[in-house]
């Protein structure tokens, strides 16, 4: 961890600094340029935002995870050593489990703004991440479990997932643990050859980008609905923010206002394109019961909720009327939708 830092800060000394009246912030993403939520940002956030404030204010990116490890990202944006990060909010879990709210929401990004939810995670944002939050993102996609066969179904109509090895990453495990399967962290990069090698039988992946991995060579069903949504969340080091004139600070806020909303625009066109490719290669939609439905969905908001509620007990009572107002009076409401 501590090389890293050291070769983000050898890296900003070794770089032309920016033109003396233009301040500049440097960027980091949970993810290397290849990967899809990358390259969204940079394209539709970081250059817009270049362009429209030159000559005033400059975002620097300065890569992914072969910069510093995923894990570690929130560590160096707490410390200042990067101004600016946008990631999954479930990186964070370790200092701030109140940021499963976003994974487990039934609200848009505009009502949490409306509602006061946006309050409520700023307030802890800068409490435990000594960040400032500028806005969750590429909203609207969905969770699905891929499978290499067509899933069977139990008495009440629900996946009969249990033992099955099912790939995934720490953000989706206490669902997967809730419907009795066998979850195995894998990063992104090995998925391809843990499918191919047999090592896992399903794969928990997002309703976009999957066949851009090649992953349908090998599943053939998607579980449906989807739970769950992204949690791409974009934050500023405080101490940095507070340093920045309201001029800057209002171009950073309008700016990211625009990127999530049409970023979310964007990202459910996205999650219709990837559902039309993969018909199109063969993939069958597994559509659960529709008395069985709700309570699958029910069942992965719940299991997120009781995680924070074992960190943070008191964090359910204030984020869940506002995160999840829907799950509360209508389990069958789509999360996110």
């Amino acid at each position: 961890m501590k090389k890293a830092f050291f070769l983000i800060i050898l890296g900003a000394l070794l770089t032309k600094p920016a033109a003396a009246d233009e301040i500049e912030l440097t960027f980091m993403t949970a993810w290397n340029r290849s990967i899809q939520f990358a390259q969204d940002v940079n394209m539709h956030f970081v250059e817009p935002f270049n362009k429209r404030a030159k000559g005033v204010a400059r975002i620097r990116y300065l890569g992914g995870p072969e910069v510093i490890p995923q894990r570690q990202m929130v560590y160096a944006l707490r410390r200042g050593i990067v101004d600016m990060y946008f990631g999954a909010a479930t990186y964070m879990l370790g200092l701030a489990p109140e940021a499963d709210a976003f994974l487990a929401a039934s609200v848009t990004p505009s009502e949490a703004r409306a509602n006061g939810g946006y309050d409520a995670i700023q307030d802890i944002w800068a409490e435990k991440l000594n960040a400032y939050f500028l806005g969750w993102h590429q909203t609207g996609p969905k969770l699905h479990i891929f499978t290499k066969t067509e899933p069977p179904l139990n008495a009440f109509g629900l996946p009969d997932l249990l033992n099955q090895r099912i790939r995934t990453t720490p953000t989706y495990r206490a669902f997967l643990d809730s419907v009795g399967t066998i979850p195995i962290d894998i990063p992104s990069s090995e998925v391809y050859t843990a499918l191919e090698r047999g090592t896992v039988d399903a794969i928990a992946w997002t309703s976009t980008s999957m066949s851009d991995q090649g992953f349908q060579k090998f599943v053939k069903y998607r579980i449906d609905p989807g739970v769950l949504g992204l949690v791409m969340t974009l934050q500023m080091n405080l101490d940095r923010w507070t340093s920045l004139s309201a001029e800057v600070q209002l171009l950073i806020l309008e700016e990211a206002l625009r990127y999530e909303e049409e970023s979310r625009t964007r990202f459910l066109k996205i999650q219709e394109d990837e559902r039309i490719r993969l018909g199109s290669e063969g993939m069958t939609f597994f559509q659960l019961p529709p008395n069985a439905a709700p309570i699958y969905k029910q069942r992965a908001s719940d299991a997120v909720w009781a995680r924070m509620a074992r960190q943070v007990p008191a964090a359910p009572g204030i984020l869940k009327p506002l995160f999840d107002p829907r799950s509360m009076t209508d389990p069958a409401h789509e999360p996110g939708s």
